[in-house]
């Protein structure tokens, strides 16, 4: 196919038509009528398809005649591939169908335009790629990310859960706080917030009815937010990874014409503010650094020996790290038996010995983990980087599974709803002082060292560190949403304090890194291992919720043995007449479960098919463009020839 294609080429088949090129320029009607007739002759042409289309329109474009009689050429060629055809005008539904779907491609363009407008931090933004690389800027616009889906989280849980119970607290005098307030109980949740509705046990299990004839049932309302908002966000970070990885690994594949694009394309020309000009320039001037460093990366020849050695180190670290790991998560669980026996007098500060400990043990294995991709001389930044990614997110995989574990297997507690959401509580709050605040202290010291003493250099911003504390963090909130239906709120306060403290350290005391890559599959492995988390959420709530038996003294489901109770024994309320009763008996016979599959399997098989006949198309014309630009070649050289043979023939 390829090949007829390429032989009916301009340049390959304007021989085959016996045409006078030399026609004059006001050409009558007879001589119009002519053309057509001869170019109708070739079957290739007026077939109707988007294809033989191209390949009219550069045959009308090699006549030399006037624009007019191209374009009637050009009208009378297109309804005799019509008629051909068999082809009928549009109807009036197909017409409206056309214009309804132009209609929202407009207004999504235009909808997503005023999204970009808007866009948060988006100066900042503009400032941290022009400073420090697009590979820096990655780890703040997935912060960003991160930021406004927790907000969507925060706004569904606060209007379904946290409100309807405040407004009970309020009429009904459902608060009744066992203690008094004191500043330590910020740092521990316990005391004072114990009972509020900053936990699980603040939760009633009443229905509510403010408006009159109007009610609304707490525990049915806190069970189906929490299932919507995991959906939700599972659907959210589902297709966000998805497009990140169609746009870094499948739509940019093949292409090399990178540098003409960034040359010719980046620079934008609405650009009106000088200092936004000086940011551009400097984040472009920064992209082709990038570029310039992968591909003037020196190509090293190794021996045997060599390559032998490089492979055992890299295998042994890699065993090395799995083994760490493994001590770690036996570590783990042995500090938190110790710390449970723990009892002193001052309980209060005890309750903060396993968050401390626990983000000193992730600081320390990331700087280990950091040393050891040191040591296994990877040959790009952007390699050594993903590593310690990958590494860093096992070893937060570790530590929440274990410290998941060791809860799930104490639930004696009488309230271990409660218990859960204030160790997560507390987690949350001491890294947020030892992550952020500890390691700010920690630059801004080497900063000011290294202006004293040379040799000891700025300090670069570590964005495997960040990065995991940010995954770590989502981890953390996701768990913790089913018994603490605020902290969403408390961790957007964190993300905002975060963006600005971070940023006004890595403008003012960290250097550019040395090296310099593109960020594309950085924020690519960013959206993986977020989402990879919020699954082995999905699965240890799902565990929680149909195998974890809830207690009976506190919470919204005090009346039920396990949490999905609360559909299923509704459900079995509903008479065999309900409407909803009769939708659920239809859905699940088997007739409907079998062409349900048998549906999704024809959609599958048809978008397989759609992609194969795309990536055949794309191809095609890549194929196309290239014999293109080797006849302008081929002319070009002939032109030059008799351009010289000319020249001689004069002198």
């Amino acid at each position: 196919l390829i090949q007829k294609t390429i032989n009916f080429m301009p340049s390959r088949f304007k021989r085959q038509l016996s045409l006078d090129s030399r026609l004059p320029p006001g050409a009558h009607d007879n001589d119009i009528d002519e053309l057509t007739q001869q170019i109708e002759q070739n079957n290739q042409l007026m077939a109707d398809n988007p294809l033989s289309r191209h390949l009219r329109i550069e045959r009308i474009k090699s006549l030399p005649q006037t624009i007019n009689i191209k374009r009637e050429i050009k009208t009378k060629l297109s309804t005799s591939a019509r008629s051909r055809s068999g082809s009928r005008r549009i109807t009036y539904w197909q017409r409206f169908k056309y214009s309804y779907r132009i209609l929202r491609a407009r207004l999504g363009a235009f909808l997503a335009n005023t999204v970009t407008n808007l866009e948060i931090w988006y100066g900042s933004m503009k400032n941290i790629e022009g400073h420090f690389g697009s590979g820096v800027s990655a780890y703040f616009k997935f912060l960003r990310w991160l930021f406004i889906s927790y907000c969507i989280v925060a706004v569904l849980c606060f209007g379904f859960i946290v409100l309807p119970q405040l407004l009970l607290n309020k009429h009904h005098g459902g608060f009744k706080p066992t203690t008094m307030f004191k500043f330590l109980d910020i740092f521990t949740g316990e005391g004072y917030l114990t009972t509020t509705v900053l936990f699980y046990g603040g939760y009633s299990n009443e229905t509510i009815s403010i408006i009159p004839k109007n009610t609304y049932n707490l525990p049915m309302g806190y069970f189906l937010t929490m299932i919507c908002v995991y959906l939700i966000t599972f659907v959210i970070m589902s297709v966000s990874m998805a497009r990140s990885y169609r746009r870094t690994f499948i739509e940019a594949s093949g292409i090399t014409s990178t540098y003409a694009d960034k040359i010719f394309c980046a620079w934008d020309f609405g650009i009106s503010n000088e200092k936004m000009a000086r940011l551009a320039h400097k984040s472009l001037f920064n992209e082709l650094r990038e570029m310039l460093n992968e591909l003037e990366m020196p190509q090293i020849e190794q021996t045997l020996l060599q390559k032998f050695w490089s492979i055992a180190l890299k295998t042994s670290s890699h065993f090395l790290v799995l083994f760490m790991l493994a001590g770690l998560g036996v570590g783990m669980w042995t500090m938190l038996n110790y710390f449970e026996e723990i009892e002193d007098v001052t309980r209060s500060f005890s309750y903060l010995y396993l968050p401390i400990a626990t983000n000193c043990i992730m600081l320390a294995m990331q700087m280990v983990f950091g040393y050891i991709a040191k040591m296994e001389g990877y040959k790009t930044p952007r390699t050594r980087v993903h590593i310690t990614l990958m590494r860093n997110f096992l070893l937060e995989v570790v530590i929440i599974g274990v410290l998941l574990g060791f809860w799930i297997s104490d639930t004696k507690t009488q309230c271990w709803e409660t218990a859960i959401g204030q160790e997560i509580y507390r987690l949350v709050i001491v890294d947020f002082v030892i992550s952020i605040v500890g390691v700010t202290i920690y630059q801004i010291g080497k900063s000011l060292l290294s202006r004293s003493f040379k040799s000891i250099g700025a300090p670069e911003f570590d964005i495997s560190q960040a990065s995991l504390s940010l995954v770590f963090n989502q981890t953390l909130l996701f768990i913790g949403l089913l018994y603490s239906p605020i902290l969403p709120v408390i961790v957007i306060i964190k993300m905002i304090l975060m963006f600005y403290i971070l940023k006004a350290i890595l403008i003012k005391y960290c250097k550019p890194p040395a090296k310099l890559w593109k960020s594309t599959q950085t924020h690519t492995l960013y959206l993986v291992m977020s989402f990879l988390s919020l699954l082995g959420v999905l699965v240890a709530n799902g565990y929680i919720m149909t195998q974890v038996r809830v207690s009976q003294t506190c919470g919204p489901f005090r009346n039920f043995n396990f949490m999905y109770e609360i559909i299923t024994q509704n459900i079995a309320k509903l008479t065999k007449e309900h409407l909803f009763w009769r939708i659920v008996v239809s859905i699940t016979r088997p007739a409907f479960v079998g062409g349900i599959l048998l549906g999704m399997c024809v959609i599958v098989y048809y978008l397989r098919s759609k992609s194969r006949a795309r990536i055949g198309m794309v191809k095609l014309l890549k194929e196309m463009l290239y014999m293109e630009a080797r006849d302008k070649e081929f002319l070009l050289g002939h032109i030059m020839k008799l351009g010289q043979q000319s020249d001689s023939h004069i002198e």
